[in-house]
Formats: structure tokens, sequence, C-alpha cells
């Protein structure tokens, strides 16, 4: 009893002193590493902003150049031309969250800006040396150095970034005011508590945001120096200062700096629970081989063959192999967990099954509920047109179209699968409203079903999608942008008892070698919320009937499209 006490404690003792020696270094250094990552995680955030602004910047001089009003300012820079270039200027703030404010200085022109949100600070800037150096022939791009910017209450950490341009036979200067609070944001949530404390430099080499106490950045700012002196010109530096770590990374792309610091007692805390999960570990070890050596190993050995053996029989899948204990020992635990995990086992099958069923409507549903955002968008640019226009009555029927379809969308919750032939005219009659005040011509609207039809159940927004698809691919005019032609929406009962849907248009059409590729498309479960459209029809009658080819499109050039659905399966 003393020896093996003795010896057990031995042992213990020797485990600790090895697994301390090789592990704690370990865990050491995954713990700098992590801070490591951090840290360059923060520097690739400032890059991806940067790069998603540069990017930005392109389209914003794509639309510079096609847009008539900035042209006409930069030619005849006048009041009136003045006024309108700057509100298309204001327009393109808005499809970028974090670009707050743009200006144009034409070769021969006066600055313009978009109006809103531009600050004294952004003036400033517009009206420095370093601007007007930028400024002229020669295709050149810099950033500004990181400022604080107030509009009203609000205060933004900005940059400004401008790049010349040659649109239209002249030289123009672009520059956005890139609002970076979100992106601190960001930054403070990707740091978390891997970091003590960091600060940011950008491109002029001006510090513009520290975060955490004092001390650990002036710690941070002096090990930084001291690489600097070095010159050391590798783009991630890691130094020990009085046994804190610094790191310094410099972008190679954008020319920013991040520093940051892990003090050592952070990793002492953090390497806490390892050390201490080590000792419990290795003395949960001794305890359980201290016990085995009183235990009597041929009464173990015939229960676990027994228990292995109907683990065998569970792997290989029997699932009525459940072993009778009477035990109330360890060996019976196992017995009475095993017995509990087959029962379990059982159960799960059965619920993964409900779930599975459960999940296709879910996917199903989403499929339903999946609406074209450009349409609204384009919907509610109309409704701010009619409300310029004053045409009161014109907004209340386009805004009440809009409202029933996405009621109709919301009703997904339910998890709803089919709806009656009338409540889906109905929607589709809305969306038509929708489009007629979004593009004129004539356009024409036929329905032919039986009114014994009406309240059939029919899957759920099939009609309003190859409607859509009519109008859009089928009689549109490229030129005008009008809608002209007829379609005619029709369902029927077949020879086989299923409902028909059909939908033909008398546009354009296409020719065989377009009607086979669009034919030959087969909906694949991975490509699910991709598309909107015939793929998502496909996809909803993959998921009610196993099969896509419930669906058939007929068409010839210049003799228009028809698209047919037979509800069932084959």
């Amino acid at each position: 009893m003393v020896s093996i006490l003795t010896g057990g404690l031995i042992s213990f003792i020797i485990a600790i002193g090895i697994s301390f020696g090789f592990f704690f270094p370990v865990f050491k250094e995954n713990e700098v590493q992590i801070s490591e990552n951090t840290t360059a995680s923060l520097l690739q955030h400032v890059e991806n902003t940067l790069s998603l602004v540069e990017n930005y910047m392109e389209n914003v001089a794509a639309t510079v150049e096609q847009n008539n009003d900035i042209q006409t300012y930069l030619s005849n820079p006048d009041t009136k031309n003045k006024t309108r270039a700057s509100v298309r200027l204001n327009n393109l703030t808005s499809y970028m969250g974090m670009i707050r404010g743009i200006a144009i200085a034409g070769q021969n022109a006066p600055i313009i800006d978009s109006m809103t949100n531009i600050a004294q600070e952004d003036m400033e800037v517009l009206n420095s040396e370093n601007f007007s150096n930028m400024t002229g022939n020669g295709f050149g791009r810099s950033y500004s150095s990181v400022y604080q910017a107030s509009v009203g209450s609000n205060s933004y950490c900005t940059v400004a970034y401008a790049r010349n341009y040659y649109l239209n036979n002249q030289w123009c200067t672009i520059v956005m005011f890139v609002n970076l609070n979100n992106t601190l944001k960001d930054m403070r949530g990707l740091a978390g508590n891997s970091l003590d404390a960091w600060y940011l430099v950008d491109s002029t080499g001006n510090i513009f945001y520290e975060y955490g106490l004092e001390d650990d950045i002036a710690d941070a700012r002096k090990a930084a120096e001291q690489n600097d002196d070095q010159k050391n010109d590798s783009k991630n530096k890691r130094k020990a200062l009085t046994g804190d770590i610094v790191f310094h990374n410099k972008s190679a792309t954008c020319g920013y700096e991040v520093v940051s610091i892990v003090n050592q007692e952070s990793i002492w805390m953090v390497l806490f629970p390892y050390i201490a999960g080590l000792f419990g570990t290795l003395a949960i070890f001794l305890i359980l081989v201290l016990f085995m050596n009183y235990r009597n190993i041929n009464t173990l050995i015939k229960p676990v063959l027994v228990l292995s053996q109907h683990m065998l029989m569970a792997a290989k899948g029997n699932l009525d192999c459940k072993v009778e204990s009477d035990r109330e020992d360890e060996i019976g635990q196992l017995e009475f967990s095993f017995n509990k995990m087959i029962d379990d086992l059982k159960h799960s099958i059965e619920v993964i099954g409900e779930k599975e069923a459960k999940e296709q409507q879910i996917r199903f549903s989403l499929l339903v509920s999946q609406i074209d955002p450009h349409f609204i968008y384009n919907t509610i640019n109309s409704i701010n047109y009619l409300a310029r226009k004053r045409r009161c009555e014109d907004i209340v029927k386009v805004n009440s179209a809009l409202i029933a379809i996405l009621k109709d969308r919301l009703r997904v919750n339910d998890i709803q699968i089919t709806d009656t032939i009338a409540n889906e005219m109905k929607i589709v009659n809305q969306y038509i409203v929708i489009e007629k005040f979004m593009y004129d011509g004539n356009l024409k609207v036929e329905w032919d079903i039986a009114p014994e039809l009406m309240e059939e159940q029919i899957p759920k927004n099939m009609i309003q999608p190859l409607v859509e698809n009519s109008l859009f691919h089928g009689l549109i005019d490229e030129e005008s942008g009008e809608f002209c032609g007829k379609i005619v929406i029709s369902v029927c009962r077949n020879e086989n008892g299923n409902l028909t849907l059909s939908v033909e248009d008398n546009g354009g059409g296409m020719d065989a070698e377009r009607l086979d590729e669009i034919s030959s498309i087969r909906f694949n479960p991975e490509d699910r919320g991709k598309k909107i459209g015939l793929s998502n029809i496909r996809g909803r009658l993959y998921y009610l009937y196993g099969n896509t080819n419930c669906m058939k499109i007929e068409s010839e050039m210049t003799k228009g499209t028809k698209i047919t659905i037979e509800f069932g399966e084959d």
C-alpha cells in the first residue's frame, strides 16, 4: 500500500516537471502567436477598408464620366449647373456607407462637393497645399492625414482619398471623404482581449488612434521607435520590452501601421487555466492508476468484453443490442450509458427525420420569400419621383401595391407552401400596377382562368416570377425602356387531373440555341439563394415534386415565349 502510494507520488512529481517544461513554452508561444495574428488582422482590416475605397473610386469615376449633369458643370461651371452636379454627387455617397462626402475639382471649374455631411475640416483639406499639388495633369493618387471632422453633433474620424482622372478630354480630381468610425469599431472588436493596447499610424506617419492605457501605449511607442532606429524593414516586427511583447506591423500597400503590446502579466493570466488543467489532469490520472491497481482484473475483463461485442454490433447498425446489467460499479455505469446511448440514438434518428422534413419546408419558404432588392429599390425611387411631382394618389397606389407584395412575402413565417389562385392573382396584379408606374408603354395583361378554379391551391409565388421574366426578357424595349406587348396568364386542369399554369408573351422570343441553354439548366440545391427567377421556380419544384421536369419553355424569335408548369409528380 505504502509502496504503491510512494511510487505514484514520485511518478506524479516527475510527470509534472516534464509536462510543465514541455508544454508551458508551447502554450506561451501559442498565446503570443494569437496576439501577433490579431495585430496582423487589424492591419488587414485597414487594408481591406482602403481597398474598398479605391475600388469604389473607380465606380465613382465611371459614373462621373457618364453623368451629364456633372460633365455639364465641368464644361460650363455656372451656379445652376453646379447645383445639379452637387445633387448627383450627393446621390453617389448613399451607395456606400463609409463614404461621407465626395468633391470634384475640374481643370477649368471650381471645386464642387456633395453638399451634405461636408465639414469645415474637409474644406481645409481641399484648400491645403498638398491638395493643390495633387490637382493638375497626370494620373496621381494620395491619402491625406487622418483627421477629426465634425458635422453637427457628430464627430467622424476621416481620411480623404484623392485621385486624378482624364475624363471626356479634361483632367479632374475626385476626392472622397472616408468615415473610419465603423472601421475602428470593428477593429476594437477584432482586438478583443488579445491585446493590452494598440495604436494606428496613417500613411503620413501621424498617430490617429490609440486604444489602451497610456503607459502601455508609451511602451509600445518606445519599442516601435527602437525598431525604426534599427532600420528593420520587415513587415511584421516583434520585440520584447521588459518582459512585454510589442508587435509592429506596417502595410506594404497603403503605408498604414499597427503597433500593439501584450503585457507579461496578461500572458500569465491566459496561461493559468492551462497550468491548472495540466495539474488537474495529471492528478486525475494518478488517482485512476492507483484505483485500478486495487481492482481484480479478472472481474473486469469479462463484462468489458461483453460490452465491447455489443458496441461492435451497434457500430454495424444493429440498434437492438442493449446490454443486460445489474452492476452498480463503473462497468455497470458504462453498460447503463451504452444502453442510454442506444435509446438516445434511436430517438435522435427520429428527431433528425422530423427536422429534415421541417428544414425542407423552411428552405421552400425561403425560396418563396425571395424578392429582388433592386425591385424594392426602384419602387421606392419611383415613389420619391411621384412625391416630387406631388402625385399623391399615384403614391398611394404604388405604396399600397408594394405593401401588399411585402405583406404576402411575410406570410412565409407560417411556412405557407401553397395559396389560392385568387390570392396569387391579386399579388400579380399589384406587381403589374408597380411596373406600369415604373415603365411606360402599352402593356396588356389577360387572365384566362375559370371561376371554379379560383379557390384551387397552387405553389405560392409561381406566377409573379414568370410575369417578371416575360416583362424584362420579352416585352421591354431596349431603346425606349418601355413595355410593349401582351401577356396571357392561364390556369387549367389537364387530362391527368393536374393543374397547369402557363404564362405567354408576344415579345421578341429567343433562338433555338438560347432556348436549349435555358431549358438545360437544372436546379442544384447548392445554388440556393444565388438567383431569383426561373432558377428559383425550379428549386421549389424540386423540393415539392423531387424533379425539375415540371417546367416546359417554348419560344421562337419574334414570336414570343410561353412557359408552362404542371403541378404534379412524374
